[in-house]
């Protein structure tokens, strides 16, 4: 290999995907690049090249050979005997990428080779270029929950059963992804880097907090909370890029207790491990949200429901899973190794919790609030206000709590 050219790492089973793996490969060179290919096939060498990291390469990481692998599957476990082969690829995978062997990472595959790609796309940390292309890839089997990090998707018109000029547009979609982004990629700009939560409904809260931060020398790292963003976050905060964190909508939180669609489960839980300090708001606590083809289903609990646009539904959650929200989040934020805080504006918790508003709720934000009292650790700094989320009051409170613990971030 060419240590001055930039390289790409291809992932696929060769035995199955072998003419689309070098057909990419041939894409991605003829852009000045080189690549690796990782064969994830398992049951056979592919016919018409040889993968640099061979199939035997990945059992040996995982601590088996390949011939007790093969025998496994013969006798009914393939499933189990491939996931023995993802193990060691995501062990070979990390290695490359702390040796600074690989720039870039493009995956193929179908339900299977998807699931395994995914594994080892993971492994890799935000930030770095990352694309699968997958016949499954815009379907209820890719949930974010298995994504959790920044891959670009490319869906293909059709399955890949041969060369034809369909497969062959839209695997040079993908080549062509992976060879743009890599020679144009920089390192993750460092910097003293807080991570805030938060959706459209709290900016009467959210720009203030955000320019003070600013104006005193941090950089923030915006997280829309309905999505997976909240967890990419998480894993930003694992990896020591993000310092601090101004979650101020962790409603994450609720969905899992209220069974909405949570596209970050286990939220709160990165910056308590990793010790960095905390702000906690309780922004849009007071309703959760799903997919408008799931609504009936909370329609039929008698549940309020409201269609906010063609793919996104909202509904109330009760008084119970208010405080089993609260309840959640104090164990979240009572097990943190760093100074935390929550602020809480008891009038209400977004907009829309406002008297006369769809999602007004004092008897909900009382069952929380009670419950976060009754629950959060005398360690863990808690600020009720009588006031609302959009009052500049609770927007200057937060900023303040923010300046105060994030002032020794270096």
């Amino acid at each position: 290999m060419d240590s001055k050219k930039k390289t790409v790492l291809i992932i696929g089973t060769c035995d199955t995907k072998g003419d689309e793996i070098l057909f990419m490969r041939g894409i991605i060179e003829s852009k000045g690049l080189q690549c690796l290919v990782l064969d994830m096939g398992l049951l056979k060498d592919p016919a018409n090249f040889k993968a640099e990291i061979p199939r035997e390469q990945l059992a040996k990481a995982a601590d088996r050979t390949l011939e007790e692998l093969v025998e496994s599957a013969m006798k009914g476990r393939y499933e189990v005997a491939v996931e023995e082969l993802g193990r060691g690829a995501v062990t070979i995978i990390k290695e490359l990428y702390k040796d600074g062997k690989i720039d870039g990472a493009l995956a193929i595959g179908g339900s299977m080779g998807t699931a395994l790609s995914l594994k080892m796309l993971r492994a890799i940390p935000v930030g770095f270029p990352k694309v699968l292309i997958s016949t499954v890839a815009l379907s209820e089997y890719v949930h974010s929950h298995w994504v959790r990090s920044d891959i670009t998707l490319v869906q293909p018109i059709l399955d890949f059963w041969g060369l034809d000029s369909w497969a062959k547009r839209d695997l040079r979609r993908a080549a062509l992804a992976i060879a743009a982004m890599v020679p144009e990629e920089e390192p993750m700009e460092e910097g003293r880097w807080i991570g805030m939560t938060a959706i459209g409904w709290l900016s009467p809260c959210i720009f203030p907090v955000k320019r003070h931060l600013e104006e005193n020398g941090f950089k923030v790292a915006m997280a829309h909370s309905v999505s997976m963003q909240g967890g990419i976050v998480e894993q930003l905060i694992r990896q020591g890029v993000i310092k601090g964190m101004a979650d101020l909508c962790p409603f994450e939180v609720l969905h899992e207790v209220a069974g909405g669609a949570c596209h970050s489960p286990n939220r709160m839980t990165a910056a308590s491990e990793m010790g960095i300090p905390q702000v906690v708001g309780p922004g849009a606590m007071g309703v959760f949200t799903m997919s408008t083809l799931d609504m009936q289903r909370f329609t039929d609990q008698g549940r309020f429901t409201v269609e906010h646009n063609e793919i996104l539904g909202t509904a109330k959650p009760t008084i119970e899973e208010m405080a089993e929200s609260a309840k959640l989040m104090a164990s979240h934020l009572n097990a943190s190794k760093g100074k935390t805080a929550i602020v809480v504006p008891q009038r209400g918790f977004f907009g829309y919790d406002n008297e006369g508003k769809m999602y007004y709720n004092p008897e909900g934000r009382k069952a929380f609030t009670e419950a976060l009292k009754d629950n959060l650790s005398s360690q863990v700094e808690l600020t009720i206000l009588d006031c609302h989320w959009d009052d500049p009051e609770y927007a200057g409170k937060v900023s303040e709590v923010c300046l105060r613990l994030f002032k020794d971030i270096p």
